[in-house]
């Protein structure tokens, strides 16, 4: 695990609760540095250490406090520029959401060791959408809720609403099944562009198979 997601539980903390909080949480963990280096790399279950000791002697939820350190994330890796890598994902949430993937293949470059998550939409609607995400690691669900409905707010001045309706867990992956609800209008107007151009296609995909033998058509 890279010691960016550490270091923002360890803002976080400090931001919402004080350095001395912080300093607690850490020394009974076994912590000596009160920093982490955001690209080197630290033992896979040390957030969920910090996490759970910090739920501990902060009294509070593991639901709130990962879902709040997850909306603190998205303000966070700003200091390093990433805001302008979020922004720039899409003209609308449904486009980052379906560009996920391919954020976190982008972040590789940065964290080539990153073990990324896989994040795929269905069943979408104008009113919001069902998101699948998937992910070796555990107890980043609420983590990951959290930094999607922030950057909901933050990015699209949009109000959305995650309920987590499914759970499951396949082999060494779990699976989780979100139904975001939120104003998805661009999906309608997608929709209508899309309908009105496939109405003035020139050819058929069966032309283009018959040509290209090996290839794929979309839309």
């Amino acid at each position: 695990m890279y010691g960016l997601l550490l270091e923002n539980l360890s803002e976080y903390v400090k931001a919402v609760y004080g350095e001395d909080k912080w300093d607690d949480i850490r020394r009974q963990t076994g912590i000596s540095s009160p920093s982490f280096s955001v690209h080197d790399d630290y033992d896979e279950n040390l957030l969920n250490v910090l996490a759970t000791k910090a739920q501990e002697i902060l009294g509070i939820s593991e639901r709130d406090f990962m879902d709040q350190m997850g909306v603190y994330f998205v303000n966070f890796v700003s200091q390093y520029g990433y805001d302008r890598v979020l922004s720039v994902l899409g003209r609308h949430m449904r486009d980052f959401l379906n560009g996920l993937d391919n954020l976190h293949e982008y972040l590789k470059f940065s964290y080539p060791l990153m073990r990324a998550p896989s994040f795929i939409c269905e069943n979408e609607t104008r009113h919001g959408l069902t998101l699948h995400y998937r992910t070796k690691r555990k107890g980043f669900v609420y983590y990951t809720m959290g930094q999607i409905r922030e950057v909901a707010r933050h990015f699209y001045h949009k109000d959305m609403q995650i309920e987590l309706v499914k759970s499951d867990l396949l082999g060494e992956t779990n699976h989780y099944t979100f139904q975001l609800t939120f104003d998805n209008r661009a999906f309608s107007l997608a929709t209508l562009a899309m309908t009105r151009e496939e109405k003035h296609l020139p050819i058929s995909a069966s032309v283009l198979f018959e040509i290209f033998p090996f290839c794929i058509v979309f839309g």
